[in-house]
């Protein structure tokens, strides 16, 4: 069974994980909850503000050549 208090703790300190979170269920070395990524993938067709776009997304149409 896992503590609360424990989980809290270490929800805050980001669980330590590794890498393999994304290959499905992984084990927190530090709690022990068993924890898994689940992304959502969104789209819209206005562009979103500034804060909210990766910084990867905004370098790339900064030096992204216009096509011919």
């Amino acid at each position: 069974m896992i503590d609360q208090q424990e989980l809290a703790i270490c929800k805050r300190r980001g669980h330590d994980l590794g890498l393999g979170l994304k290959l499905g269920w992984i084990q927190c070395k530090w709690c022990g909850a068993w924890l898994r990524e689940v992304c959502t993938i969104e789209e819209r067709e206005d562009t979103p503000p500034e804060d909210q776009q990766s910084a990867l997304g905004s370098f790339e149409r900064k030096h992204s050549r216009p096509s011919s």
